[in-house]
């Protein structure tokens, strides 16, 4: 579900990192790439570990995004993979990070407060899918 949001906005998030932060388009497309995959990796880690609560405050709108110690976790490893990985300098990469994190989490707590996200979809999305479909199996 999230990743669905995520894409959804990818061509808007490109287009605002090309234009607010001079990326070139080939790496503003990708750094929306590493945006969605921190964001993802830090959703799975933190409902791996039943730690869901802050970032479901985040999505809920019951917290903003820089007051959240989740989304400072997904800021700071995406800073370093924009460097890393892609080549952009740490000056910009200190800027697009927190533009773009927070940019994602307010499209998520968009859905989430229309009520078209919720736990049960977070949690359904990062299990259902591959576990749903092999488990599907068991039963065919």
């Amino acid at each position: 579900m999230i990743e669905n949001i995520i894409n959804n906005v990818k061509g808007q998030l490109t287009g605002e990192l090309q234009s607010k932060f001079n990326l070139p388009p080939d790496k503003a497309d990708k750094s929306v790439d590493l945006a969605r995959d921190n964001v993802m990796s830090e959703v799975k880690q933190r409902a791996g570990s039943g730690d869901m609560g802050g970032l479901m405050d985040v999505f809920k709108g019951n917290k903003a995004p820089g007051e959240s110690g989740a989304t400072n976790s997904i800021i700071n490893k995406y800073v370093g993979d924009l460097t890393s990985k892609l080549g952009v300098p740490a000056s910009v990469a200190n800027q697009v990070a927190p533009f773009a994190i927070n940019f994602i989490m307010q499209k998520i707590q968009g859905q989430a407060s229309a009520g078209n996200l919720k736990e049960t979809d977070l949690l359904g999305g990062l299990m259902g899918g591959g576990l749903k479909d092999k488990l599907g199996g068991l039963f065919k």
